[in-house]
């Protein structure tokens, strides 16, 4: 064989191994994001259920300091949760979506959304924002009630 037939054979390998390189490594991308995904909706769910108790647990605790009902709390459907200031009357609203991994939120001036991300290391589920700050479930269920509903204006 001539010299230009093996540099361009050489060069030929080289580039299919790239290639090869290159498949592997989205497939290898692809498996770890439908790990993640499968674990967002085995783990979502969960995450939800504990964002929800401790919303309901705070708002049972201001109710019994104040000695008075302040805060109505509707958990009838197992994806939203409603809360309710009674005086002056003011709503929190928040639905879980299953499909999308998120959590919405309106209350007053407060709209929008926490995402439910998973930690990579651990498998840990948490709520983050679209800025990837991650939130703690009592700090969250804090700001919701103090934030949104206590400073709504209906």
């Amino acid at each position: 064989m001539n010299d230009f037939a093996k540099r361009l054979a050489g060069e030929i390998r080289n580039a299919e191994s790239v290639r090869a390189e290159e498949r592997e490594q989205k497939n290898t991308e692809s498996a770890a994001f439908v790990q993640r995904e499968k674990l967002k909706q085995k783990l979502g769910p969960a995450l939800w259920q504990q964002l929800r108790e401790e919303i309901t647990r705070k708002c049972a605790d201001v109710n019994k300091e104040l000695g008075r009902e302040h805060y109505r709390v509707h958990d009838e459907l197992p994806a939203k949760l409603r809360v309710i200031r009674v005086n002056p009357p003011a709503n929190l609203r928040l639905e879980f979506h299953a499909d999308g991994s998120r959590i919405h939120y309106d209350g007053g001036s407060c709209v929008g959304d926490y995402l439910i991300q998973i930690e990579p290391g651990t498998g840990q589920a948490y709520l983050s924002d679209p800025y990837q700050r991650t939130f703690e479930l009592e700090s969250t269920s804090e700001y919701l009630l103090q934030e949104c509903l206590e400073k709504a204006q209906f």
